[in-house]
């Protein structure tokens, strides 16, 4: 009996010690930390998050949730670009995500290098703007509302996400590869030009023209009454079987 209580003991002071699997540990008490930036446009994400972005006069990045959680943010500032990350890692509990409200002037692109859902709590506005989504981003859900001359969209690798986008934006381009699902039904452009080389589907709202490539199975929906052209090329083993579908 007197072995079984020690072993019980040095069981739970191993796992009490480990961070990557630690069931006791809590995320603490809710708080919300403020860090003023400057000079920022652009936002990179190497952690987990829940990003809120905010067109504003101000620049800061709002942090809330657990303080245990909080604490090990990490912001950075470099080149115009934030970057957010954090060293939690628990795989014994499962927290809300740490959230992250940023505020800035202006944004010109977005950067996803690990999960993260995304959205703006109001229209964000430019002259352009970059989206670039790497594989090691892994999951991503985005919901944002653009009034951009332009934008630059580029999901790369094995890359997995839906991305809402509302609003106008005259020129659009898409390069899609992974599992990504472009919701851009509401994002009323006058030139897009796509290029599918993924499985997922794109869905968009073309006014004059619309200029698709083909390389895997993904099919593109669109709405409007735009001039299309769509080419259909072999990559390696892959099959250029996507489809161009008028939405219904």
């Amino acid at each position: 009996m007197r072995n079984h209580r020690l072993l019980v003991i040095l069981i739970t002071f191993c796992l009490s010690s480990c961070s990557s699997f630690n069931p006791f540990e809590r995320e603490g008490e809710y708080i919300e930390k403020r860090v003023d930036i400057n000079g920022v446009s652009a936002i990179k994400n190497l952690n987990t998050f829940q990003i809120q972005i905010i067109q504003d006069d101000e620049e800061f990045i709002l942090l809330k949730g657990g303080e245990n959680l909080v604490s090990k943010t990490n912001v950075s500032v470099a080149d115009q670009q934030l970057t957010i990350d954090h060293s939690y890692n628990n795989n014994a509990r499962n927290f809300d995500l740490i959230t992250a409200e940023i505020h800035l002037k202006e944004v010109t692109k977005i950067t996803y290098s690990a999960p993260a859902n995304i959205s703006s709590i109001n229209k964000l506005s430019g002259n352009h703007l970059d989206i670039i989504v790497y594989s090691e981003s892994q999951l991503v859900e985005t919901n944002l509302i653009l009034e951009y001359d332009s934008m630059k969209f580029h999901s790369f690798g094995s890359a997995t996400g839906g991305f809402k986008f509302s609003g106008t934006c005259p020129n659009t381009n898409y390069t899609l590869n992974g599992v990504i699902n472009i919701k851009a039904g509401d994002l009323q452009s006058n030139n897009i030009s796509l290029a599918q080389n993924g499985i997922g589907e794109a869905h968009v709202w073309a006014k004059d023209k619309l200029n698709v490539t083909i390389y895997s199975s993904g099919n593109i929906y669109y709405k409007g009454t735009p001039e299309i052209s769509v080419k259909r090329i072999q990559v390696n083993n892959q099959n250029p079987t996507g489809e161009v579908l008028q939405e219904k």
